[in-house]
């Protein structure tokens, strides 16, 4: 588990953390993943194929076989499931920026879920039964606080994404728990 898996783990597990804390450390673990794991080339040539020129031409069909071809030749688990994401936004009938979010959506969710399963797996190795579904329901209680279009809009390198997330950091009995 990365570094900031940890610190979102942590933050589900100890209960004097509240449901925002947790889904700040969640956020800031899928904005660095996704930084990490999608190229910047990949997502502009992503952009490229799905928003296309202003006029479609007779070939509709082009984007997402191109799409499937690129699809082959991705580098990280994370890059296949963006443009699996697209096809899939493509064919539910979503154009141009529209999908292209959509396919960014899922991918940030895909990999929020897939964080979940994995600190879910590990506190069931690490601790009671109990702890395991007491740390999945603060997760879940925690899902509803992450900006998912942000980080997606970050993914995307959008000239409207918001800024990146700072951890709190908690220093003295000053800086305890708000009231």
């Amino acid at each position: 588990m990365s570094p900031r898996w940890k610190q979102a783990a942590k933050r589900a597990y100890v209960s004097s953390f509240s449901a925002p804390e947790i889904s700040e450390a969640l956020q800031q673990a899928a904005e660095r993943d996704c930084r990490a794991e999608l190229s910047a080339g990949l997502v502009r040539h992503v952009s490229a194929l799905i928003i296309g020129p202003d006029e479609p031409g007779l070939f509709r069909d082009l984007p997402t076989a191109e799409l499937n071809a690129l699809h082959r030749e991705c580098a990280s688990t994370m890059e296949a499931g963006f443009v699996r994401n697209a096809i899939d936004a493509l064919q539910d009938g979503h154009t141009g920026q529209a999908a292209l979010q959509k396919a960014a959506e899922n991918t940030v969710s895909d990999r929020l879920l897939a964080g979940y399963r994995q600190i879910e797996e590990h506190m069931h190795r690490e601790a009671s039964d109990y702890r395991a579904r007491s740390t999945r329901s603060r997760l879940e209680d925690a899902h509803g606080g992450v900006d998912v279009t942000g980080v997606a809009r970050m993914l995307l390198r959008a000239p409207d994404a918001p800024a990146r997330t700072a951890t709190a950091v908690y220093s003295g009995l000053d800086d305890g728990v708000a009231f």
